[in-house]
């Protein structure tokens, strides 16, 4: 099968081209930096920003049977981009695994959202990524995997977070509840799904949620200060200035996590948050 995987250099890309590569015939783009491993015959340079005849090129070159979406940048460009993977597929009868967030949910904080769970995004971001969802499974119905990840934690990011807790900037909030997963995880996780063909919406998720500060204390940090979130505060992070728009339970908790129902995902490749911590501890 050709695999063309847009964004394959970024944080799950990555894992991704070195996991299908085994079994396909795959190709990757990047936007500026190239792996230094990538051979010139299987990557190409892409931006959102360059016009849809560079998009078509591309797509004409490759004639891919699957796309695998992990773009970045401007969400307008990406929108189009995203419509123009779509007509292509349509015609060609090809497959899409497109990859979202968790933050389609990012207005209701009651936490606990599953694959039924209907999205509520009050961020941009969110509000972007339920658009191109909405408009591939319109397109392409069974043939589109809508796989929505929650944060994705790397040794990059595990540095980071160690930063933040000694220098608490941005703010370490201990009222914040997500779930995590890893790239390799996911990876894994995302090819097997290939192998089945599987269509719908798909949470890839840890089996629970950890605080940020509980996170940063699983990686061995401990913070200097923790800050509490209100409604106001969660709202003004996502540029919502109704903050009667959110829906919140009115306790003291925001959860921005997945849940997943597919049992047959969760036997085989469900981690813990704690397994996803203990992994990056360096």
């Amino acid at each position: 099968m050709k695999i063309l995987i847009f964004g394959a250099s970024g944080t799950v890309g990555k894992p991704m081209f070195q996991a299908l590569s085994k079994e396909h015939e795959v190709y990757g783009t990047y936007n500026s930096n190239k792996p230094e491993d990538a051979l010139d015959s299987f990557w190409h340079c892409f931006s959102v920003a360059a016009n849809n005849t560079s998009l078509k090129t591309l797509l004409d070159f490759v004639k891919p049977d699957l796309i695998i979406s992990s773009l970045v940048g401007d969400f307008e460009m990406q929108l189009q981009a995203h419509k123009h993977m779509g007509e292509y597929l349509r015609q060609t009868a090809g497959r899409i695994v497109f990859l979202s967030t968790a933050n389609v949910f990012d207005g209701d904080t009651r936490g606990a959202h599953s694959e039924k769970t209907a999205p509520y995004p009050i961020s941009k971001y969110g509000s972007f990524k339920l658009e191109c969802e909405t408009y591939l499974q319109n397109e392409l119905d069974n043939r589109c995997l809508i796989v929505r990840l929650p944060k994705i934690m790397d040794e990059i990011t595990a540095v980071a977070w160690r930063t933040q807790a000694k220098t608490g900037t941005p703010p370490v909030y201990e009222n914040l509840y997500m779930s995590f997963n890893t790239a390799e995880n996911v990876a894994n996780t995302i090819k097997y799904c290939i192998n089945i063909e599987k269509s719908g919406v798909l949470h890839l998720t840890s089996s629970d949620s950890i605080s940020i500060s509980k996170g940063m204390e699983l990686l061995g940090t401990k913070t200097t200060s923790c800050k509490q979130l209100t409604i106001e505060s969660y709202c003004d992070i996502f540029n919502c200035k109704d903050y009667n728009l959110l829906r919140h339970d009115g306790d003291n908790i925001f959860k921005l996590d997945l849940v997943c129902t597919d049992e047959d995902i969760s036997s085989r490749f469900m981690i813990s948050c704690e397994e996803v911590f203990r992994s990056l501890i360096i």
